[in-house]
């Protein structure tokens, strides 16, 4: 065996025995954050489905997005509740803007078990469209979980929600004014929020 031969078999064998082995399997990376399912709402569809992930995937930030305020649009956000849930709740709507549903949806998610499942539906009953607004007329309904044994416990919520929403200069829509109102005898979505939002 030649010289040559013999030096780079002794270096081999020098950078295996103190060096890591480049063949060996390494430590696994930890897992990446689940992504949010945030489409840019370039159509007030858009913003409805951004809604409805953001409930399901309590993202309190893209649930937030969905909503306008005059930093991003020409108006505020404001809600108004269905009737007989204000009156039975007095002072809690008076003036529910973009701040009250911030509050609302962060004491809700954090109130729900990490393994609770919060799914919204929409039907769209009628849409009316103007030169940069729209108003969407949905039918909704909610099943959620959360940590109550009473019967009183919000499980199913049922309404009538008219959404009126705005367009900005740079195409993007947001919802300015949300109206609810019950259809049945069943809880609203007023009603989650009369109970989160106080």
């Amino acid at each position: 065996m030649t010289d040559k031969k013999l030096t780079a078999i002794w270096i081999i064998f020098i950078l295996f025995q103190y060096c890591d082995n480049p063949f060996a399997t390494r430590e696994p990376e930890p897992p990446k954050k689940s992504q949010s399912s945030w489409i840019q709402p370039t159509s007030p569809a858009y913003v409805l489905i951004n809604l409805k992930n953001a409930m399901q995937e309590k993202n309190k930030s893209n649930y937030l997005r969905c909503l306008a305020d005059t930093s991003i649009a020409a108006k505020e956000f404001i809600f108004s509740p269905e009737p007989a849930v204000a009156n039975a709740n007095p002072g809690v709507f008076e003036r529910w803007d973009k701040e009250a549903e911030s509050n609302y949806i962060n004491q809700l998610y954090s109130y729900l078990p990490k393994d609770s499942l919060i799914t919204v539906t929409f039907n769209r009953l009628k849409e009316t469209t103007f030169q940069d607004s729209v108003t969407l007329l949905q039918n909704y309904a909610i099943k959620m979980q959360d940590k109550c044994d009473e019967t009183a416990c919000f499980r199913y919520l049922t309404g009538q929600a008219e959404f009126r929403l705005l367009r900005t200069s740079d195409d993007v829509w947001y919802i300015h004014r949300w109206r609810d109102v019950a259809t049945s005898d069943s809880l609203t979505w007023s009603d989650l929020k009369a109970r989160f939002g106080k």
